[in-house]
C-alpha cells in the first residue's frame, strides 16, 4: 500500500483522511492496516509516535459503520488504554477520523465524574476507550454491558502490564464473547510478559514489527550526559534556550511528583512559561495545561512518567530526561513523545554517578551504546552572568527571562452533520 486510498475504507472515511491531509501511511499502518480491515486478530509493535492509534481507529470506524443491525444500543468495540491523557489523545483521533460515521464514543476514565459517563453510557456509544480501573468501576456498578463488543484493542500493552492492570483487564475481558472477536494487541516493547498476554488473548494473530534494529527510534538524536546533581540546572536551562531557539516544546521528566512540583517552580521563578502534570493534579487541571502548551502558550511542560503517557504533541523538539527512569521501558516511551510521525527531535538524559546501572539497563533494551557527552564549562554558563547555585542563581538565567516571556498565564459532538459523537466530555481547548 502506498497510500490511504489503496486501502477498502468507506468513502466517509477516505473523505476523513483527504480533510486531515493524511495521504501516506507510516510504517506500521502500511504494515498493519491490510491486515487488520481483514477482521483478523493482530500483534503490532511499534514505537509511540508511529501512527499507531490509526490503525484501530480507521479498521473500528471502518467494519462498524458496515456491520448488520448497527446502533447505539450496546458497545461494540473496547480500545482498553494505560492512562487517562491516552484515552483522551485517542478519543480525539476517533473524533477526527469518525465525522459523519454516524458511530458514538465514549472515553472513560479515572480523574472525572462518573454522572456525565454514566449519562453518555445510558445514551448509547459503539466505541468505548477506557482506562482498566475507572470501566471496571462502571461495570461493578452495572453502567455497562459489553458482552456485544466485537473488536477488542489493548493499546500499549506493555503500559498495562507495568502499571499493573492485569486483575482488571482480564476481568473485562472475562465479560466479553471469544466467538467472532477481534483482538489487537499494540506495545512498544514485546517481551516475556506481554507475549503471554497475546497468547492469552489472540488467536492466530497476524505480527507486525515495525521496530528498527535499535529499539529507539532512528529519527530521534540521543545524547547522554554525564553531571552532578548540582549540575542539572545549568545544563537544563542551556538546552531550554536551544529548544527555544528553533520555536520548540521542551517536555522534562523527573521521577517523582515532589521533584516535578519542585522543578516547575524554579523554572517559574527563572522567567520561563512552564507547567506541570503528574498524578496528583486533577484530570481538568492537566487538560488545561496540555491545552496551553498545545497552544504554545507554555513552552517547558515538566511531567512524570505516568501523567505524561499519551501526550502528543507536534512541536515538541527536545525530551530532556532530568532523572534517569528507573525503569527502562519508559526510557522508550518518553523520548517517544518527539520525534513523532517522521519528524525529528533530540532527547537527552542527565546521568549522576548513581544512575550507572540504569542506562546500562536502558543501552541494552535499544539496542545500541549512548556515548557520554559531557558539557564543558562553556556550554554550561549562559549569558548574563550569576554564580553556579541554584540553576545559575540570580543573575544567570538573564536572557532566558526575555525569551520566554515569563508569563505563565492560560488560557459536543464534532461540528458538522453528525460525527462521531461524544456529547457533551470535556475536550481540551
Amino acid at each position: 500500500m502506498q497510500t490511504f486510498t489503496d486501502l477498502p475504507l468507506t468513502e466517509t472515511l477516505q473523505r476523513n483522511l483527504a480533510a486531515a491531509q493524511h495521504e501516506t501511511p507510516t510504517e506500521i499502518q502500511a504494515l498493519s492496516l491490510p491486515a487488520a480491515l481483514t477482521g483478523g486478530d493482530l500483534i503490532a509493535c511499534a514505537q509511540t509516535g508511529g501512527g499507531k492509534t490509526a490503525v484501530y481507529a480507521l479498521t473500528i470506524l471502518n467494519n462498524l459503520s458496515q456491520a448488520e443491525g448497527a446502533g447505539h444500543s450496546h458497545p461494540r468495540a473496547l480500545i482498553l488504554v494505560p492512562t487517562r491523557e491516552l484515552a483522551v489523545q485517542v478519543e480525539n483521533n476517533f473524533a477526527l477520523y469518525g465525522k459523519g460515521t454516524g458511530l458514538r464514543g465514549v472515553a472513560i476514565y479515572g480523574g472525572a465524574g462518573m454522572g456525565q459517563q454514566i449519562m453518555r453510557l445510558r445514551r448509547g456509544v459503539d466505541v468505548i476507550i477506557a482506562t482498566p480501573g475507572r470501566l471496571f468501576d462502571h461495570m461493578e456498578q452495572g453502567n455497562v454491558d459489553l458482552s456485544k463488543v466485537s473488536i477488542l484493542v489493548l493499546d500499549e500493552a506493555d503500559r498495562l502490564l507495568d502499571m499493573g492492570f492485569m486483575p482488571q483487564v482480564k476481568r473485562i475481558v472475562a465479560t466479553i464473547p471469544d466467538e467472532g472477536r477481534q483482538t489487537m494487541l499494540f506495545s512498544a516493547t514485546m517481551d516475556g510478559d506481554v507475549e503471554k498476554l497475546a497468547r492469552a488473548y489472540l488467536t492466530d494473530p497476524e505480527i507486525v514489527n515495525a521496530q528498527p534494529r535499535s529499539t529507539a527510534v532512528p529519527q530521534i538524536e540521543q545524547v547522554v550526559h554525564r553531571v552532578t546533581q548540582g549540575e542539572k540546572g545549568d545544563l537544563l536551562m542551556t538546552l531550554l534556550g536551544e529548544a527555544r531557539e528553533v520555536d520548540g516544546g521542551a517536555l522534562v521528566f523527573t521521577r517523582t511528583r515532589h521533584g516535578a512540583d519542585r522543578l516547575d517552580q524554579i523554572l517559574a521563578e527563572a522567567g520561563l512559561r512552564s507547567g506541570c502534570i503528574h498524578g496528583d493534579i486533577s484530570q481538568n487541571q492537566r487538560e488545561r495545561v496540555l491545552a496551553r502548551f498545545r497552544a504554545k502558550r507554555i513552552d517547558v511542560l515538566v511531567a512524570t512518567d505516568v501523567a505524561a503517557r499519551g501526550i502528543d504533541v507536534p512541536h515538541i523538539t527536545h525530551v530532556i530526561n532530568y532523572d534517569v527512569p528507573v525503569c527502562a521501558e519508559d526510557y522508550i516511551h518518553r523520548i517517544g513523545r518527539t520525534g513523532r510521525a517522521g519528524r525529528t527531535g533530540k532527547a537527552f538524559t542527565f546521568v549522576t554517578h548513581g544512575d550507572t546501572a540504569q542506562l546500562r539497563a536502558i543501552e541494552k533494551l535499544v539496542g545500541q551504546r549512548l556515548d557520554p557527552n559531557p558539557p564543558s564549562a562553556d556550554e554550561n554558563r549562559r549569558p548574563g552572568g550569576g554564580g553556579r547555585g541554584r540553576y545559575s542563581g540570580g543573575g544567570g538565567g538573564g536572557n532566558f527571562r526575555g525569551g520566554y516571556g515569563g508569563n505563565r498565564s492560560g488560557g459536543s459532538g464534532y461540528g458538522g452533520g453528525g460525527g462521531f459523537d461524544r456529547g457533551g466530555s470535556r475536550r481540551p481547548r
